[in-house]
């Protein structure tokens, strides 16, 4: 078993990595052809690219990508887009859009909005280029709606007592989190790392979260990530914000 305390990797590791054979059964795509589909696809939505990331395991069996855009974001988060990638068979394809918290790096990855999980066979070579394309083009009607969220969960305080129910249901409810991450998000409440701008508030706790995060592993990145947004969505009534009418998402 891996135990590196960080899974950021340059981008040869990836290109590097030998791509298994097609079978009847299995049909690979290249993390390649998704870095190639991902910045092409950001160009041509108009998108100005910020950063791109990428951590990997298994000498790059397992791979994500990551892509902030400096011109879809406002003074607190930048829009970022991101794959999850395998060659051994353990995890199906899958792409998201989220933001990136400028001020701590915390990444907010939403499975609600512009988002796809694929398995490796069937038409996956040909839905994925077009999939990517037709997500990216409405990736900044999602940042809007990811903003009306981070808002509303600014507005919504949680009291100490709210705040043990809520991380002890994501720890043995949902298994959303571990108990090393646990302690990380006990050690921030006590004395917080970074100023997120509403103390005491719902999102304040979701970037204790995410921040304890930082260095899952790379299969288990984005389904923790996206696990722990739809965790707090839900405790916004999520139906209110389409009701609100404030931006439609064509996703």
């Amino acid at each position: 078993m891996e135990t590196k305390t960080s899974y950021v990797t340059a981008i040869d590791t990836l290109l590097k990595a030998p791509l298994p054979e097609e079978t009847r059964t299995y049909k690979p795509i290249s993390h390649a052809e998704l870095i190639e589909l991902t910045l092409n696809s950001i160009h041509g939505a108009g998108f100005k690219l910020d950063s791109e990331r990428y951590s990997a395991a298994r000498d790059g069996q397992v791979a994500n990508g990551r892509y902030t855009i400096s011109n879809v974001a406002d003074s607190e988060m930048m829009l970022e887009i991101g794959w999850q990638n395998s060659y051994d068979k353990s995890m199906s394809l899958k792409f998201a859009i989220g933001t990136r918290i400028l001020i701590c790096q915390n990444g907010c990855v939403s499975g609600d909005y512009g988002a796809f999980r694929k398995k490796h066979r069937g038409d996956i070579q040909e839905f994925t280029p077009l999939a990517i394309t037709e997500y990216i083009k409405s990736a900044a009607d999602v940042f809007s709606l990811m903003q009306i969220e981070r808002n509303r969960m600014k507005e919504m305080e949680v009291s100490k007592r709210t705040t043990a129910e809520l991380l002890g249901r994501m720890f043995i409810e949902d298994q959303i989190i571990q108990s090393t991450q646990l302690n990380i998000i006990k050690r921030e409440l006590e004395a917080p790392t970074h100023d997120y701008g509403a103390p005491g508030s719902l999102w304040e706790l979701y970037q204790h979260t995410t921040y304890s995060m930082k260095e899952c592993h790379p299969s288990l990145w984005m389904k923790s990530h996206i696990d722990a947004h739809s965790f707090f969505a839900n405790e916004l009534k999520p139906t209110e914000i389409y009701e609100m009418g404030e931006v439609s998402a064509s996703v």
